[in-house]
């Protein structure tokens, strides 16, 4: 995917968020999540659930970027809202460009 490639990332304590024109007013969304990261599949699908609507009631879908989400640290259900929390800072970052 041209956004891994893309030089253009936003970091934060737990995710890197790789960022990429797109298609003019469609953005799109990926989540890279490694099993050494998050051990249990229903852990992997849970981030990529909440990673995509996260993604849908943000102003950053009609930017037209691509953006993947990878994650840095290991997932925990604990760490849920400390997670989700940064999803949304990056994806406001990306909307504004910095």
């Amino acid at each position: 995917m041209p956004a891994l490639r893309s030089p253009r990332k936003l970091r934060s304590q737990a995710l890197i968020l790789h960022v990429a024109a797109g298609n003019a007013g469609a953005s799109r969304v990926g989540l890279v999540a490694p099993k050494r990261l998050a051990r249990l599949s229903v852990d992997r699908n849970r981030l990529k659930r909440l990673a995509r609507e996260a993604f849908r009631r943000h102003p950053v879908r009609d930017a037209g970027l691509d953006l993947v989400l990878a994650l840095r640290q290991p997932f925990t259900r604990e760490s849920e809202a400390a997670w989700l929390a940064q999803v949304r800072e990056l994806l406001g970052r990306a909307a504004e460009g910095r």
